[in-house]
């Protein structure tokens, strides 16, 4: 099929510039799942020291996690 159609062209290998650009924006966007998801646990831990022992105590233990 090669011999019909021929190959794509390669793509060159990305420049330095715009690969630490990559990276940054990556660990950006991580950076903000962490805050969002700290968010949450802060807000199930408060939830879990209001209640007492149990299924509903673990139910919220279970999401936590």
């Amino acid at each position: 099929m090669k011999r019909i159609f021929g190959t794509a062209k390669k793509e060159p290998p990305p420049d330095l510039n715009s690969a630490i650009a990559n990276i940054e924006s990556r660990g950006e966007s991580i950076e903000k799942k962490i805050q969002r998801l700290d968010g949450e646990l802060v807000k199930l831990r408060d939830q879990m020291a209001k209640m007492r022992e149990g299924p509903s105590k673990n139910m919220v233990k279970q999401k936590a996690l």
